[in-house]
């Protein structure tokens, strides 16, 4: 039988660059975030990057966000 509950994480930020050599901070998700990633431009602190409207969410196209949650924070390559 389930409990109901959905255990759901986000990995620390990690800053990596495009292939245009910007920077791009990403955070993948795990648990029932498994699949979702999390995406901005430019070298942002750690804790502002986590908050909401810092960030885009990328999904794997169920739950909450299908697909893509746009803030405008990542112009990048399949924004």
């Amino acid at each position: 039988m389930s409990s109901g509950k959905h255990i759901s994480w986000w990995g620390t930020p990690v800053h990596g660059t495009d292939a245009q050599g910007k920077d791009v901070p990403t955070s993948f998700g795990g648990g029932t975030n498994t699949g979702h990633t999390l995406l901005a431009d430019g070298h942002v602190n750690p804790d502002t990057f986590m908050q909401s409207g810092d960030h885009d969410h990328f999904a794997p196209g169920n739950g909450v966000h299908d697909n893509v949650k746009s803030n405008g924070a990542y112009s990048g390559e399949g924004a």
